[in-house]
């Protein structure tokens, strides 16, 4: 296992570098997504390789059994599943499910429970999901997905630098309405989360509208102007997510959001409170991504 990184030696490279490593998404999830972006592959060679990791087969079937499919029988073969979700739909499950998997795997301190952490990027995940389908339905996949790695780097702060993350954190808690979270990481690490996990998922080589989702999540005003709407989705659902989690509908329960925001992305702040509700009951499926069991 790896040593936690010294704050005093650390640089952004290195530890992406250290994560990277630790973190290294299985091989096969790089050639099925190789496979699923040729068009004249087939599904049965998909269906050989998934079969290489045991857990995103189980991942796969459960979501393609769930009421969120209505299958007419019980999918009971990967390649049945594979013609019942899709391959879009099947790239971004593979995705999700091989970095949900690898991040478990992080050494933790207790200082952000795994499990705290994967509800709120449910709920961000959920969130995201339900206001692309009304805004921008062909986004509805990609957001889903920016929501439920946005705070990717996070979790790597506080696995392998502890103690800044968590004095950056105290001190942000010390002093909220002059130093953010994120201003606060900057302090101690040169650096905050955002930008660590967008410059992670550019490591891995994931999709450049992903990179945004989590590099800019806090700032969607500064994402490249192609990219502002999914990332815009994906913050107006990181404070749908810190409500959700709370139960509150008031909004000093949750980072602010600039109000420039909710112009750019033609959206009503009660839409983003309905939306709330909605997810609270749905996310317990995004939830067996990282547990197939709760599912079943």
């Amino acid at each position: 296992m790896l040593e936690y990184a010294r704050v005093s030696s650390m640089t952004l490279e290195t530890l992406v570098q250290r994560t990277g490593r630790l973190l290294a998404i299985p091989r096969v999830v790089g050639e099925v997504l190789k496979l699923l972006n040729d068009p004249d592959s087939r599904q049965s060679a998909i269906a050989n390789l998934l079969a290489h990791d045991p857990a995103l087969v189980a991942i796969v079937l459960r979501l393609a059994n769930s009421p969120a499919f209505a299958p007419a029988r019980t999918v009971d073969t990967v390649e049945r599943a594979i013609m019942l979700l899709g391959r879009d739909h099947l790239r971004r499950l593979v995705i999700a499910g091989a970095v949900t998997q690898a991040s478990d795997r992080l050494p933790m301190q207790n200082l952000l429970p795994l499990e705290v952490f994967w509800r709120h990027s449910a709920y961000c995940a959920v969130i995201a999901r339900l206001l692309a389908e009304l805004e921008a339905p062909n986004l509805a996949g990609t957001v889903f997905l920016g929501g439920l790695m946005h705070d990717l780097g996070q979790l790597v702060l506080f696995s392998q630098a502890p103690e800044a993350a968590h004095l950056a954190f105290l001190r942000s808690l010390s002093e909220p309405d002059s130093v953010s979270p994120q201003a606060a990481e900057r302090a101690e690490l040169g650096f905050d989360h955002a930008e660590l996990g967008g410059t992670l998922a550019a490591h891995w080589g994931l999709p450049d509208v992903l990179c945004a989702c989590l590099r800019f999540h806090h700032s969607p005003l500064d994402a490249p102007e192609s990219f502002r709407l999914p990332v815009a989705l994906v913050h107006l659902a990181n404070t749908g997510a810190h409500l959700a989690e709370l139960d509150s509908r008031d909004w000093h329960d949750a980072p602010p959001v600039d109000p420039a925001v909710w112009t750019a992305v033609h959206m009503r702040p009660e839409t983003l409170l309905e939306n709330v509700e909605k997810a609270q009951y749905q996310v317990l499926a995004v939830e067996a991504l990282r547990n197939p069991q709760l599912a079943g």
